[in-house]
């Protein structure tokens, strides 16, 4: 019988990659809204909400052993140095 969830109270590594995916998603869909809407104001704050899920979903592909994907590790270092412009 096939399990897909680890037992006990703790979840998944494949659960909690799904979790920071779908943050990354989220937050990737906020950063363009404001862009899209013109939201100055909203668009640095949504660009580090961006940032913070982009190093947590690597943080946990990181812990599961996995290597981090080339893409996932471009996109974090563009957007880190975005929010560092003088």
């Amino acid at each position: 019988m096939p399990r897909s969830e680890a037992p006990g109270p703790y979840p998944s590594t494949r659960a909690m990659l799904d979790a920071c995916q779908a943050a990354v998603v989220a937050a990737r869909a906020q950063l363009d809204d404001a862009r899209r809407r013109g939201a100055r104001l909203e668009i640095d704050p949504s660009r580090e909400n961006l940032v913070a899920a982009l190093e947590n979903y690597a943080a946990t592909i990181e812990r599961s052993g996995a290597p981090l994907p080339p893409r996932l590790h471009a996109e974090l270092s563009l957007y880190r140095n975005l929010g560092h412009r003088a």
